[in-house]
């Protein structure tokens, strides 16, 4: 075995980009794919099944609002948990949790009984996101942490592009009650992340279970063909400051900046995302386009917030994470207020993918920050909080939206007060304590708040 030169976390954060890495964030992408699909699928459906149970406006918004207030507790519970009884776990138990009740809601009988279930599939969606963004996190080689986070995450937005698809080759000919079934496929995913998926080196060794996270990075020396090195517990030291391990710790004097801003970032951008993703299809149809022609509105968006994804993200390696998300947001901003006032069917789909590209796709981007700015043994807690923070605002927009639509606002109007979160989150953003640029996570931690048991 040879010797190493600085600590485990260096040398992780030093690899080169490898099949490792491609398996970790292909199987996490896999899983937000469906996560993606699980949480959109009920803007397609909204105007079927108002329809069948008779719901007002704001009782049809609340269709997709009572799945976010599912997500908004996942997110805190499963950061949490993660960071309580690994990654890994945490992550199969929120898979089981969405799918199964996902799948349970094509038998629902009325309105009561789908929103009890999509509330409890929230909780499983909401519980996986946090852990992807964390695992992704702390894995990849520092030099591109915003495009490996970014290209995970894309799966996310991609799911939104299978929930189209469905919609539109499936709630046609079969009703809406299938697209659901769909939603219970990945619980064929839990035996392949059970074997493939590896825990985090970083949560084990915070654990402090070294031995553990030895064999960790012997599996990883093995997969890219590294000559062992002699690995020791003192290669997982950091120098510690006192933590109680709890929420607490999210706003002690070096982290309380953070995590308000963060949580405000995320809370006005969902609010702009779900206003606009949840009524799309809605008030495409009442501009007096079909159902179907709806979707693929949707649909294009969903697949410019998945481009969009990936080269904000590119942007953020190379420009740091300050200066690319204030652009996106603000670009974003004028990209909705033209989609308002859209008067032809090309020139509303170009508005709404550069809506999508900039809005979306930079709201994907915020998941790095997110996923670098807290020390491992709170970082999953710290990315489930925040989230849930802006899960509130996801929950809070499609009620919104049937407020503005029950009180008759013009087409125009409803995007451009949709368009001033856009604005909010740039100011959130500049407020930021550090402008990060492919540093390893113990130094942003150390840059944030000073020497930490990172």
């Amino acid at each position: 075995m040879k010797e190493t030169q600085g600590s485990a976390y260096q040398w992780l954060d030093n690899l080169k980009y490898s099949s490792f890495h491609t398996l970790i964030i292909m199987l996490l992408c896999l899983v937000l794919i469906f996560d993606g699909y699980d949480s959109q699928i009920v803007a397609y459906i909204m105007p079927l099944a108002s329809k069948e149970w008779h719901l007002t406006p704001i009782m049809t918004g609340s269709l997709a609002s009572w799945g976010f207030v599912g997500l908004m507790f996942g997110t805190a519970i499963f950061g949490f948990l993660s960071d309580r009884i690994g990654r890994k776990r945490a992550l199969v138990i929120a898979i089981s949790f969405f799918t199964i009740f996902s799948g349970a809601a094509f038998f629902a009988p009325n309105y009561s009984v789908f929103v009890a279930l999509r509330v409890l599939a929230g909780v499983g969606m909401g519980g996986a996101m946090p852990i992807c963004i964390t695992v992704v996190s702390e894995y990849s080689p520092a030099r591109i942490r915003g495009k490996a986070v970014t290209a995970m995450y894309g799966g996310f937005t991609t799911g939104w592009i299978v929930a189209a698809l469905a919609a539109i080759e499936v709630i046609p000919s079969f009703g809406w009650r299938p697209v659901f079934l769909m939603g219970a496929i990945p619980i064929l995913m839990i035996p392949i992340l059970i074997m493939y998926m590896p825990e985090s080196v970083r949560y084990l060794a915070s654990k402090g279970r070294h031995e553990d996270a030895i064999k960790e990075i012997r599996k990883i020396e093995k997969l890219i063909g590294q000559k062992p090195i002699d690995w020791k517990p003192e290669h997982f030291a950091i120098t510690e400051v006192k933590f109680t391990g709890t929420i607490k710790d999210l706003f002690t004097p070096g982290l309380i900046r953070m995590t308000i801003l963060i949580s405000g970032t995320y809370f006005f951008n969902l609010i702009v995302v779900y206003g606009l993703a949840s009524w799309l299809p809605t008030l495409l149809v009442q501009r007096g386009f079909s159902l179907v022609k709806s979707y693929n509105y949707g649909m294009v968006q969903a697949i410019a917030a998945s481009v969009g994804a990936f080269f904000i993200g590119t942007l953020l390696d190379i420009f740091g994470r300050k200066r690319t998300l204030i652009a996106g947001y603000l670009i974003g901003a004028v990209s909705l207020v033209l989609f308002g006032f859209a008067t032809s069917g090309p020139v509303l789909m170009a508005a709404g993918a550069a809506a999508g590209f900039f809005i979306i796709g930079t709201q994907t981007t915020l998941h790095v920050v997110n996923g670098e700015t807290y020390p491992t043994h709170i970082r999953s807690t710290g990315v489930g909080f925040t989230y849930t923070i802006g899960r509130i605002g996801s929950f809070a927009a499609p009620l919104i939206g049937g407020t503005l639509l029950a009180a008759k606002v013009s087409f125009s109007s409803y995007f451009v007060i949709f368009a001033i979160p856009c604005v909010l989150c740039a100011c959130c953003v500049a407020g930021y304590k550090t402008a990060v640029k492919g540093e390893g996570l113990e130094q942003i931690t150390k840059t944030i708040i000073g020497n930490v048991n990172a």
